[in-house]
């Protein structure tokens, strides 16, 4: 197998044109976001495209980068929401550049829930989309990123290509804090290194990132006709001193 185009496109833009992303457009991503199923999909979750303006109306901090359109991601605020957001925020980023879309997390962007739209479930992020001037990567060389070795652990021959595609998942501050750890059952094991002094901001992106990252192996191992299957273990299995995110079975005969 070879790493899905979009994953290797994916990059995150720093300016957008004023050029509006046609409805059509994003009537198919409401459709293909929809049709997702994030790891935790016990929880409630749902998302909005909103223009500037109206974006512009609830936040109560930073807006970030200015941009036509905006993803917002909500959910329900339990254990999970956050992986949840990260996951269903990606897939749909990795849908957008493989039209051309450029995009941005926007972890600047805070919404009280005072200011929110009324009836809304509770903002969790938001995700920059338009148009760039600015160019798609053409090779994951193009990526700064910690090697493999730094972020995969255990047997994991034969997942080699998917664990790169993981690799290449963007983060906060580009910290690259997940770790994937193949066991000897051919089954992944998603964690997450604690945030310096457990910092909240840094934890609560953190967890978006191990969401995203999952989206990468997700997406790669259905680019290669695989049917993974998201799952966590109770009890949960331990790495050093990580946090266990979830698991991933990637359907292997």
């Amino acid at each position: 197998m070879s790493i899905p185009e979009s994953i290797i496109r994916r990059k995150s833009f720093h300016s957008f044109t004023k050029r509006e992303l046609a409805p059509e457009l994003l009537d198919e991503l409401a459709d293909y976001i929809s049709g997702l199923t994030p790891p935790y999909s016990e929880l409630d979750w749902n998302f909005d495209t909103l223009p500037h303006s109206d974006l512009m109306q609830i936040a109560t901090r930073s807006y970030g980068i200015e941009a036509p359109t905006y993803l917002v991601l909500r959910s329900m605020k339990k254990a999970g929401c956050l992986q949840n957001a990260g996951y269903l925020g990606e897939m749909a980023i990795l849908w957008l550049a493989e039209r051309g879309v450029a995009t941005m997390w926007q972890g600047s962007v805070a919404v009280n829930y005072m200011d929110d739209f009324p009836g809304c479930l509770p903002y969790i992020s938001c995700i920059a989309m338009g148009y760039s001037d600015e160019s798609f990567r053409k090779t994951a060389a193009e990526s700064d990123r910690k090697p493999l070795s730094s972020i995969a652990f255990g047997p994991i021959e034969g997942f080699e290509e998917y664990l790169e595609a993981a690799r290449l998942a963007p983060s906060y501050g580009n910290r690259q804090m997940s770790r994937i750890v193949a066991d000897k059952r051919g089954k992944l094991h998603v964690f997450r290194k604690k945030a310096l002094m457990n910092n909240p901001v840094l934890t609560f992106q953190d967890c978006i990132g191990t969401g995203v990252t999952l989206a990468h192996l997700d997406l790669a191992m259905k680019a290669d006709g695989l049917a993974p299957r998201i799952y966590t273990l109770n009890p949960e299995p331990s790495f050093r001193n990580f946090i266990y995110q979830f698991s991933i079975d990637p359907g292997k005969n």
